[in-house]
Order: C-alpha cells, then structure tokens, then sequence
C-alpha cells in the first residue's frame, strides 16, 4: 500500500473490508471491492512457495503484490494460498476470482520458517488417518514439489461453484484467544450442542478432541474448528482442518481435556465424552478405532516422502501419548 502511497494507519473498517472484497473466507462478500483483477492462468506452486519464504524471512517486498492478490497470506502457522483445482485434469487456476467450469475451489498450504520441507507430506498424511478414524474431512491433495515431499492442500468447505456458506470459530462466537490457552473442549462440546441442538454434533467434537489428543496435534486453538449455516439457519460442525503434528504453549494441548492440557488421560477423554452426552459405548469404540487407525502412521509416511527424521520423532510422540493413553482406565 505505501508503495501505491496509501499509508495503512489512513485506511477506515470499511476501507479494509473493501480490500477484502469476495475473495474472503465464509459467505460476506463486500462491495465496492478494492481487490486487484488477475489473469486466469496456471499457478506456480514452488514459485509462490519461494516467495512465502521470502517475506516469512523479510525479504522481497516486490513479491507481496502477487501472494495478496492471489489472497496467499503469510500470516498464521503456515502461508497459503487459493487456487481453483480441476482433479480430473489435474491442473490448478487462480483461486480468488470466478472458477472455470470442472474447477473446485481449494487452499495450498506451503512450509512456514520452522518448519521440514516434508511438512505437507506430514499434514496430509494426517488427514489420511482422521479419515479412516471417522473423521469429516475434506478432500486433500498432496502436490508434487521441486523442493521436499509437496504441497499440502485441502478443498474449501465454506464455498462452491454456486454459494458460499456462513462459518464461524469458537474464537469468534466466545471471543476467545487463540494465542493463548483459553478454552477446554468442555467448552467446545457445550458449544457445540447449544449451536447445533444435536448431540450428534457433539459426538463429533468429541471424535476431533480424541484425535488431536492420541495423534499429538496440540496446536488446537479456537480458530482450528469450525460451524457452518446452511440455508435454513441450521448449524454443524464444519469438516475437520489443521490436523498435523504439532506443539502447544509450553508443549501442551491449546485446547485442554477436562483441565488437563500437559498429559490428557483416557480418564479425562472418557469423561469428556459423557459430559458431551457420549454413550460408553460411542466413547470406547471412538478411542479404540482412533488408537487402531494411528498405527497407519508409518506405512502413510513413508509412501508419501516424509523424512526418516520426522517420521521418527513423530513415531515417537504418538507412542508415547498413546502408551500415557491406557485403554483399560
């Protein structure tokens, strides 16, 4: 902006919203949008991959123009990137604009500064066993890079070729933060079940908080779930997202189990789930067919190039939640 002499501290709420324009998350659109056209041509994913890097490091300010206007974002835990995706073929579009026929609209995950080259080798894989645990998860792809095992990407649930759909986080309907510990999935399943009216959807949450907990995914904030509105102002949980291996604060769950964050027992989860309105049995068959399907961890990585190194240290981790985990508490 300072480039095109418009100094951000001059810029009004609405100003902002007008930058935003219809290439924003979740159904509001705003007009007159301010948003930059672009070409309908192909997408470079290594080349929008260098230039994350570059800005992540502090470099190359010329390349913000294009990562914004293709609505790729530097900020949260990784850069991203909306494309539209033709799976039959293949080929990949600009994301931001109104999608060619056959194409859906999905997002490009790319490796942050601290993160292996193999990260989107590791998300997807991760994606792969929430599936085969039960899990709503979108479809995901696993893009061929010149650097590292690929790119991780994930089809957008909150819009289609005809609508976009209303979405909201905990961190916005409770307005917690989200960089700080603030919630229990407690919270998160009374949430659930006073938005939805189902317990249904409750099961739900509770299947996310066991997975996160047995396969050591401990960045799950109130950003990291999701509701979505359907045309008669019904609510769901949204398909599940952001599923990786990761660390909290102070190496803990962000989002604690009954009050416990360091080291959730089957205990908590257990109580979890019936606090949630989870029969025993829902709740023992949830835990054993998550701890089962965590055992696909080697086997996925290896097919898909994560590197000895972190398929080790995950390896690792798991095991050593899951052997914390006794399944005969």
């Amino acid at each position: 902006m300072r480039k095109r002499g418009i100094l951000p501290k001059s810029l009004s709420p609405l100003d902002r919203l007008a930058h935003v324009g219809k290439s924003g998350m979740g159904a509001l659109i705003y007009e007159p949008h301010y948003s930059d056209a672009v070409e309908s041509t192909g997408v470079d994913l290594d080349r929008l991959a260098k230039q994350s890097q570059d800005v992540l490091e502090g470099g190359a300010e010329d390349v913000l123009d294009e990562l914004l206007v293709r609505n790729g974002s530097s900020a949260g835990a990784r850069p991203k990137v909306l494309i539209g995706f033709n799976r039959e073929t293949g080929q990949i579009t600009h994301g931001s604009q109104v999608l060619p026929k056959s194409y859906e609209p999905w997002i490009v995950k790319f490796a942050n500064s601290q993160d292996g080259p193999d990260a989107g080798a590791v998300e997807f894989v991760y994606s792969e066993m929430a599936r085969r645990a039960g899990l709503m998860i979108p479809p995901t792809h696993l893009f061929p890079a010149k650097r590292g095992a690929g790119y991780f990407a994930i089809k957008r649930f909150d819009q289609n070729r005809s609508e976009r759909l209303h979405m909201h986080t905990p961190c916005g309907l409770l307005h917690s933060d989200h960089r700080i510990p603030a919630l229990d999935y407690q919270d998160l399943l009374e949430l659930t079940l006073h938005l939805t009216r189902d317990v249904r959807e409750s099961e739900k949450m509770f299947q996310y908080a066991v997975f996160n907990v047995m396969a050591h995914n401990r960045d799950d904030h109130s950003k990291n779930f999701s509701f979505l509105m359907d045309e008669t102002g019904a609510w769901k949980i949204s398909p599940a997202y952001d599923l990786t291996f990761s660390y909290g604060p102070g190496g803990e769950q962000s989002t604690m189990v009954m009050g416990e964050g360091k080291s959730p027992s089957i205990d908590h989860l257990r109580a979890l789930g019936r606090h949630g309105g989870v029969s025993d049995a829902k709740i023992g068959e949830i835990l054993g067919r998550t701890r089962d399907l965590l055992g696909w961890w080697s086997e996925l990585a290896i097919a898909h190039g994560v590197s000895t190194a972190t398929h080790d240290l995950v390896y690792t981790q798991i095991n050593w939640v899951l052997k914390g985990i006794s399944m005969t508490g």
